[in-house]
């Protein structure tokens, strides 16, 4: 399991193998694009559930003044969440999942014995935004899970364990993360 670790100059390094690699650039990829058609100003009843936990409202007694927050501050806020989540990206490289298949499963399967672990090293203002882009992703997935204030998720079908594998992973990433810079 990939463990981030502190080093003398502020910075922190773990390495990742390349299918956690390919889960996670998948994973933010779909963030930004979520992130990008996001309209600030109106999430309305038809916008994806996710934006909902990732841009909650202000004042959920007064739709008025949480619209009137909104406004204000929801186009900041994503474009924020979006820069972020492209940090995240650029610190995973730009190569391609896998390019023998253009289906992301099977690039986040194909694993050969020749593909070393990548070296990722953060800067203290990567690492900000590795920990928001996680905390935005495990907020996604728990909206897609169905996750309540109980802590549980209520979803339970074929997709289930995987999306809730995947959600932990992120938690013990977000974990390893936060313990490194609390050194």
């Amino acid at each position: 399991m990939m463990q981030f670790e502190p080093s003398a100059e502020g910075r922190v390094s773990a390495h990742f193998e390349l299918v956690e690699v390919g889960l996670l650039r998948l994973a933010t990829s779909q963030l930004v694009e979520l992130l990008e058609a996001a309209d600030a100003h109106a999430p309305g009843p038809t916008a994806d559930p996710a934006l909902k936990r990732l841009l909650p409202d202000a004042y959920r007694g007064d739709p008025e003044a949480a619209a009137e927050f909104r406004r204000f501050t929801a186009g900041d806020l994503l474009d924020r969440k979006v820069l972020n989540a492209k940090v995240v990206l650029a610190t995973l490289g730009e190569e391609p999942l896998d390019p023998i298949s253009d289906e992301p499963d099977e690039a986040l399967l194909h694993d050969s014995p020749d593909d070393a672990p990548l070296a990722i090293v953060l800067d203290p203002p990567d690492v900000q935004s590795w920990l928001r882009t996680l905390t935005d992703l495990r907020l996604t997935l728990a909206e897609r899970l169905d996750i309540g204030p109980d802590g549980r998720p209520r979803r339970d079908d074929d997709e289930a364990p995987f999306l809730r594998d995947v959600y932990e992973w992120f938690g013990m990433v977000q974990e390893s993360l936060v313990y490194a810079i609390d050194v």
